[in-house]
């Protein structure tokens, strides 16, 4: 028998196997019950000598199986026996979550985020188990960003207008301290087309292109001297007609020479968790729109352009700003992944401009 009557925190993925010596089984059973209280029986196959059973699927996670089996010798001398075996327990699964929804579309500096439920220690086993085709089909990296999180993109923006297929098969992989993947992952995104847009604070505008095409050119407001807007490429994380922008968020209260009353804003796009967003600017702040920086860090512009912004752009679409004399977002605030050389991608102890 393999393995041994007793075993406990058995990786399901593992082969049980009952063999008979001198003898051939007859029939073999293995069973256990599932959360409901259902009885469940493991498939299995017998060798064509009829002398060993295996398994043939993956068990169930934190159950108990019995084993019972019944042999026959050359003389006919019937023999039984059972044994019995634990799958891993509830408290040394693992699983794994992406921030990309089955079927969506992104642009084409989207990041693939994972985020797992337990540290992650052996990294190179689970950076293998991570597969993903398609979009280019260019060589890619994994960068971590703790043991819990990490980020996978390739060499180059994914392609335009293409598939994307990412696999992590974690099943029954040890991803250190004993801890056990539960399951496999598998999602499927397209791209859009490629859109990207640079604002340079020296001209105070914005360019917008469309798959190499310059669609529009407008003024914008940076962030001013003491909240100057981070430079490096950003990527769009999510949109709102209206967004409550909060003072509070940046720690100001009143009294404070950077305090401004709480509004609703139009037309916005998250670059950042911090807050550095793409959006319309206050009406009294018009006449610095191409001419002087006002802004908390954000990207502001006047309602028809930041309008235009809005229904052209979408999550995953590339940002960048140029000319601020400061330094790059942090990487892991929002997906300024795209601002790490590619050959350092995958050494986490490599920092850049931030």
């Amino acid at each position: 028998m393999t393995p041994e009557t007793g075993t406990v925190e058995l990786n399901p993925v593992e082969t049980v196997t009952v063999a008979a010596q001198g003898a051939k089984l007859t029939s073999v059973e293995m069973t256990t019950v599932d959360d409901q209280g259902a009885p469940v029986t493991a498939a299995g196959e017998l060798s064509a000598d009829a002398r060993q059973w295996s398994t043939t699927e993956t068990l169930l996670f934190h159950s108990d199986y019995t084993v019972s089996w019944r042999a026959e010798d050359t003389e006919g001398v019937e023999g039984t026996g059972e044994f019995t075996v634990s799958t891993v327990s509830a408290a040394n699964e693992a699983d794994v979550a992406l921030n990309i929804s089955e079927g969506a579309t992104y642009g084409v500096g989207m990041m693939i985020e994972l985020n797992f439920s337990e540290p992650v220690l052996n990294k190179k086993e689970v950076e293998n188990a991570i597969v993903v085709t398609g979009g280019g089909d260019q060589k890619g990296a994994v960068r971590w960003y703790s043991d819990y999180m990490a980020r996978y993109r390739p060499a180059e923006h994914w392609a335009p207008n293409s598939a994307v297929n990412i696999k992590v098969n974690l099943l029954g992989l040890d991803i250190g301290n004993g801890m056990i993947g539960n399951a496999n992952v598998e999602r499927n995104f397209m791209t859009g087309d490629r859109r990207y847009a640079l604002a340079d604070n020296n001209t105070k505008t914005i360019k917008l292109w469309v798959n190499g095409n310059l669609v529009r050119e407008n003024p914008i407001t940076l962030g001013n001297e003491d909240w100057p807007s981070v430079v490096g490429q950003l990527v769009v994380l999510e949109q709102a007609e209206k967004y409550y922008f909060n003072p509070g968020s940046l720690n100001l209260e009143e009294g404070d020479p950077h305090y401004y009353e709480p509004f609703w804003a139009t037309n916005v796009s998250r670059l950042t968790p911090s807050g550095v967003f793409v959006h319309q600017a206050l009406p009294s702040a018009y006449s610095s729109v191409g001419v002087a920086n006002v802004s908390h860090g954000c990207i502001g512009m006047l309602p028809a352009d930041a309008k235009f912004f809005f229904d052209t752009f979408a999550v995953g679409d590339i940002v960048e700003t140029i000319n601020t004399g400061y330094p790059q977002a942090d990487p892991d605030d929002g997906f300024g992944d795209w601002n790490i050389p590619f050959d350092k991608y995958n050494d986490s102890s490599w920092k850049g401009n931030w």
